[in-house]
């Protein structure tokens, strides 16, 4: 097992793998609250991508850098249509705002909160080129691990119940993501395990934070 690998399992062990399923399968039977919650997904994509653009200058991005930031877009777009598809109403989820999405502004502290916690870490270590090059990396394997658990759930989910959404493309592209960032942790950060594992124990905290705010905004539907 690689070490990569195993951080997969220990996400895959953690308390939210359950939680997100159980959330899933209330948020999938509305079709307002699903519209929502694409949107919200879509968001989340649109932030990293704006994230990836702040954090990476012409001098370090190369070609699966850019493929990156195209593929996460290209993600955002195809959330985007299928809220506006799902939706009863086209107008409900126009925009990114927090009254068009399922909790988006906790769900971009996660993602921020998240990528500060990257940087945090590492302040302390050492580095092989530039810190925001590092820090892309790590907050990027940290989101694509979530991914990894998180998406095949929802897919599943999205199956049970007949649904016409599909996240499958989406799956394969995350994957190839998470493989690239495994590849280029080790070259720029030499404690990478140790940085990851601090940032996974700060992913998994905020990411139960934003499913508090998911259920109580569910119970008021």
């Amino acid at each position: 097992m690689t070490p990569m690998q195993a951080f997969v399992r220990t996400c895959l062990a953690q308390p939210s793998f359950t939680r997100q399923r159980t959330l899933l399968s209330r948020i999938v039977q509305s079709p307002h609250v699903h519209a929502r919650w694409l949107n919200t997904l879509a968001r989340l994509e649109y932030v990293g991508v704006r994230k990836m653009l702040k954090a990476r200058p012409s001098s370090t991005l190369d070609l699966d850098g850019l493929r990156h930031v195209l593929e996460e877009a290209a993600h955002a777009t195809r959330l985007k249509k299928a809220a506006l598809a799902v939706a009863p109403e086209r107008s409900s989820v126009q925009t990114f705002s927090d009254e068009h999405t399922l909790c988006g502004d906790a769900a971009e502290r996660y993602f921020q909160n998240l990528d500060r916690e990257a940087t945090r870490l590492l302040e302390t270590e050492r580095t092989v080129g530039a810190r925001e090059e590092a820090c892309y990396v790590m907050t990027s394997a940290a989101i694509e691990l979530r991914a990894k658990s998180f998406y095949p759930t929802y897919q599943a989910v999205l199956d049970e119940t007949g649904s016409s959404v599909s996240v499958a493309s989406i799956i394969g592209d995350e994957e190839a993501h998470l493989e690239h960032m495994a590849a280029a942790l080790p070259s720029l950060v030499p404690t990478w395990e140790c940085v990851l594992e601090g940032v996974m124990r700060r992913e998994e905290s905020e990411f139960n934070a934003y499913l508090d705010q998911v259920e109580a905004a569910l119970d008021k539907f």
